[in-house]
């Protein structure tokens, strides 16, 4: 079975690394440039696992453009695995493999369809999700499942673990799903589009701004959606910017809106619109006097 692979994060990594492992071979990798790395939080190069295998690696700015079309055509693979890629393949490119293009989505498909799912799925407070493999068709994430699997959401969840609990599965997935590919067993479920709920749009590092007047629930929830890997919830103290990666919170009533209230250990009390919520992690981009802030439990975050 012959297979191009077509992936530029740290999911399609796992997900490329567990079909060697498997001892499937693969004709070419297509990742994406270099400059894209600013593009994508969880960017990853696949310099290291082609170079090991010794697979042919294009670097792409456009996985549809006619010399990576002319390149996949002179291969002829069976199957074009596409895991953890945000560029919707042309028609050329769907018509080119005979098993057909095999893309990936961490939701339950049909029901949520879009971007960003893993951060989406925390900030909807949904209490499970799944992981689907399909078949890419020209439509928008519609084609028919190959496999599902389900996965639970809790509330000490957060990007970071929803993450890596997609990319197991995803290997799971990929070693069960392989043989039946290659034996053509595999399965061909059409998605019933009565199931389907909302469409989710893309969301950008901006989207992460904290305002201290919401509740201190709603802004744990954004903190949780947009840590590792993506970019981080943020606001601002005396100039500088404040990533937030991690909180809790604290049933604690709020004697300001965004008012430092103590600082212990490095956890730093914050008032919101309801109670106080606790910051645990946190990154400093710019630093004035943030010492002083913490040694003095002085100062107040603000939308800049």
């Amino acid at each position: 079975m012959k297979i191009v692979f077509i992936g530029g994060v740290k999911f399609s990594y796992a997900i490329l690394e567990k079909i060697l492992n498997e001892n499937f071979s693969v004709e070419a990798v297509f990742s994406y440039h270099e400059s894209k790395n600013f593009f994508y939080s969880d960017y990853e190069s696949f310099d290291k696992i082609t170079d090991e295998h010794k697979i042919k690696h294009i670097k792409v700015m456009n996985i549809n453009d006619e010399e990576n079309i002319k390149i996949i055509n002179e291969i002829q693979p069976d199957i074009i695995f596409v895991m953890g890629w945000s560029q919707l393949l042309k028609d050329k490119l769907l018509k080119i493999p005979k098993l057909g293009v095999i893309g990936s989505h961490p939701t339950e498909l049909p029901k949520y369809r879009g971007r960003a799912p893993i951060p989406w799925s925390i900030i909807k407070e949904l209490t499970e999700s799944a992981l689907t493999f399909f078949y890419i068709s020209p439509g928008m994430d519609d084609g028919d499942i190959l496999c599902q699997e389900k996965f639970q959401i809790t509330l000490t969840d957060d990007s970071t673990s929803l993450y890596q609990k997609m990319t197991e599965l995803g290997k799971k997935m990929i070693s069960e799903s392989l043989p039946l590919l290659k034996s053509g067993n595999a399965k061909r479920i059409p998605q019933n589009l009565e199931d389907f709920i909302e469409n989710w749009p893309k969301r950008t590092p901006e989207d992460g701004k904290i305002d201290w007047s919401k509740p201190a629930k709603e802004i744990h929830t954004l903190i949780r959606a947009s840590t590792n890997p993506y970019p981080g919830a943020y606001s601002f103290l005396l100039g500088s910017k404040i990533i937030v990666w991690k909180s809790k919170l604290l049933q604690h009533p709020s004697d300001g809106i965004g008012k430092i209230m103590n600082v212990d250990n490095d956890e730093i009390h914050v008032g919101t619109g309801n109670n106080v919520l606790i910051i645990q992690k946190y990154t400093v981009v710019a630093s004035n006097s943030i010492n002083t802030i913490m040694k003095n439990n002085m100062g107040t975050f603000f939308d800049k």
